[in-house]
């Protein structure tokens, strides 16, 4: 009884693992070598990024809302630890602390707006997304940011035992995020929210700090990815973070996770992180046009929501 239970509530999840290795294995067919030891660390490092930045959107969406600001959090985070380091290791000690509140502070700005002003989140967020372009670009001039220490670098390009050290960090990450919204009080009014606002309230659930919460979580979230993708790429840019807007979205859809919120798991938007960096690494080596790529990336997009809103009319 406790099996069948079980697989009810996360077949979806092992069916999109599934698909994820059924993708991968059809990949390394049509490119030899794609799976080899060395090219599975660098897809690591890639998902963990994006895997992150994924989980911030996650706990958002779950609670009805999203977050099209991701990409200039992401980016602004990555300037400032720069800024406050100028590649000088010693600097971390508050230069990580004052990033992390930079990006709690974005995200919360987010959820002050929707929760409390009663702003449609689409709308706050993309909105918020322009005026934080518009304040880096006007702080940095538009030129380039330097690069960040050695530490963050090393960081996220070592290995532990022949493992990448990101990709084990985004394990340890992922699990403390399963457990917080699986097990504890905060997680459960997430779903609460995310399944009927007006439910939980007379539920007694403050469903306003809670969707405040979620919004500052994805924020801290967006510094943190943005911080160690500069450190990936050993430089900055200034639009840096533009490609995890709707990457982040189509991996939670993927994922299982129900747009309208109240269902699904961060389990699930892995497997969708793992389905696109896969995907994404196969069109770069086959080197498909970006024009292609694009298409092929949209329509894995807009296949994964309508199969996610026909479950969602189903119940």
């Amino acid at each position: 009884m406790n099996i069948k239970r079980f697989w009810a509530r996360n077949s979806t999840v092992f069916i999109i693992y599934a698909i994820a290795l059924l993708l991968l294995v059809i990949v390394s067919i049509l490119k030899p070598g794609y799976a080899s030891a060395n090219n599975l660390n660098m897809l690591s490092v890639t998902a963990a990024v994006l895997g992150i930045t994924s989980l911030g959107q996650t706990f958002v969406i779950l609670t009805g809302g999203m977050d099209l600001s991701i990409p200039w959090m992401f980016s602004i985070s990555a300037f400032l630890m720069a800024a406050l380091t100028n590649g000088n290791d010693g600097a971390l000690v508050y230069a990580v602390p004052t990033v992390l509140l930079a990006g709690l502070v974005m995200g919360l700005i987010n959820g002050f707006g929707v929760a409390y002003i009663g702003i449609i989140p689409v709308i706050m967020t993309i909105s918020t997304n322009i005026i934080f372009q518009g304040l880096l670009v006007g702080i940095s001039g538009g030129m380039p940011g330097g690069s960040l220490p050695q530490t963050i670098k090393t960081l996220v390009l070592g290995n532990t035992a022949g493992i990448s050290t990101l990709f084990l960090i985004w394990l340890f990450v992922s699990a403390l995020a399963i457990i917080v919204l699986h097990k504890t009080r905060y997680g459960r009014n997430i779903y609460a929210v995310g399944s009927s606002e007006t439910v939980a309230f007379f539920s007694g659930i403050n469903t306003k700090q809670t969707k405040l919460f979620a919004y500052g979580i994805c924020g801290m979230l967006s510094a943190v990815a943005g911080v160690l993708y500069s450190g990936r790429l050993g430089q900055l840019y200034l639009a840096m973070g533009e490609p995890y807007q709707m990457q982040t979205i189509a991996a939670v859809a993927i994922g299982g996770v129900s747009l309208a919120g109240g269902k699904g798991s961060y389990a699930g938007t892995m497997a969708g992180v793992c389905i696109l960096v896969i995907l994404n690494g196969f069109l770069s080596a086959m080197n498909i046009p970006p024009n292609v790529q694009k298409i092929v990336y949209g329509a894995v997009l807009f296949m994964a929501v309508l199969i996610a809103e026909r479950e969602i009319k189903g119940q």
